[in-house]
């Protein structure tokens, strides 16, 4: 096989992979459901404006792009004309993100901002050595996209109290492991966060 024809098919992998995450986004997304949501409220600062982690204080959660997107095992299905499922993926250094919350529910504030390019969606990465992946699910290069088999994305509530400002906070409570709000499933620059262990053992000082 060419270079040419494996660059072509790691680049259709990555974009079946983003319409894998947006049909599933469509599915658990608040207007799919028939039952109305509670709000989600929040004192969100008036004055900031980003991606925000509501806590004691209001945290600001940093982008990041992709190191590398690419298909597992992605020369199979290119060879055996799509008979073989790939999975397509992103990787984004580091095990843990900058932003780290207790376990539990917690608002995320995408603040005074002019629109989104997509509904917000929380998805779950996975740790992998030193870098943590965002799954798009299984798929065949040249067949029909198959749904996901693991529900890497999280169900959540989305509330607007004012044009600019919607509040996101996931429906269950998040166990330790490692997230991502993103701003559409479409764009793989996400916002990570890493939800710790609960009560998490005191480091003592270092003696002098």
């Amino acid at each position: 096989m060419t270079s040419r024809t494996a660059y072509v098919a790691i680049a259709f992998g990555i974009v079946s992979m983003l319409s894998v995450l947006t049909v599933a986004q469509d599915k658990t997304s608040p207007d799919s459901t028939s039952a109305t949501p509670p709000p989600v409220t929040a004192d969100y600062p008036r004055d900031r404006a980003g991606i925000l982690m509501g806590g004691a204080d209001w945290t600001s959660v940093p982008s990041e792009v992709p190191t590398k997107s690419h298909l597992k095992h992605g020369f199979a299905p290119a060879v055996t004309y799509g008979i073989a499922s790939a999975e397509a993926v992103s990787d984004y250094d580091g095990l843990h993100a900058r932003v780290q919350v207790e376990p539990g529910r917690p608002v995320i504030c995408i603040c005074h901002v002019m629109s989104l390019p997509g509904h917000p969606a929380l998805v779950m990465l996975h740790p992998k050595k030193n870098l943590r992946q965002l799954d798009g699910g299984n798929l065949h290069i040249r067949g029909k996209i198959a749904e996901a088999e693991k529900a890497d994305l999280i169900p959540v509530n989305v509330s607007q109290p004012e044009n600019g400002v919607w509040l996101v906070q996931p429906q269950q409570a998040l166990p330790a492991g490692e997230y991502a709000l993103m701003l559409g499933t479409q764009n793989v620059s996400i916002f990570p966060f890493t939800v710790s262990a609960a009560n998490p053992p005191s480091v003592a000082p270092e003696k002098h």
